[in-house]
């Protein structure tokens, strides 16, 4: 994998430290501007929800820690591995798929968890409910070959 520049991996970092710290994230909040959220009730009154999640890279073992919007719908929380509709998964997906343990920040608080995958009912469930709520992630979807995988955080 390429190395990402310098700027790009500081912004990366200062948004994590945000998180963190605020319990909020500016590019969360850019994501649902674009995406067309900050025009949905519910979205609104929950102000982008984000969380920093903090895997073990799966070759390094080194900590690695992402931003992520964060879901709940019938009582289970997830995050989506998206990419961006990319034809390969996100690399923290790739880490959980070694190691499920992990760390995330939710509104400042730090709490650790485990992750599974969501089976296939469960998937098509809240897939139907997540594009619903955020269309943006079935053109995300139908522009990859990949399934995108649904992470449940337990």
């Amino acid at each position: 994998m390429a190395r990402l520049p310098l700027a790009t991996r500081l912004v990366m970092r200062l948004d994590v430290w945000s998180v963190r710290w605020t319990g909020s994230s500016f590019f969360m909040w850019l994501f649902a501007r674009r995406a067309g959220l900050d025009k949905n009730p519910e979205f609104k009154s929950r102000k982008a929800p984000s969380l920093v999640l903090v895997t073990r890279g799966r070759k390094s073992g080194r900590r690695r820690a992402v931003v992520l919007p964060y879901f709940t719908f019938d009582g289970m929380t997830f995050v989506v591995g998206s990419k961006g509709g990319a034809d390969e998964d996100p690399d923290w997906v790739r880490n959980l798929r070694m190691t499920p343990a992990a760390t995330v920040y939710v509104q400042r608080k730090p709490r650790t968890v485990s992750t599974r995958f969501a089976t296939a009912k469960e998937r098509s469930q809240l897939w139907h409910q997540l594009v619903a709520f955020a269309p943006t992630y079935d053109g995300y979807q139908k522009g990859t070959r990949r399934e995108i995988p649904l992470v449940l955080i337990q």
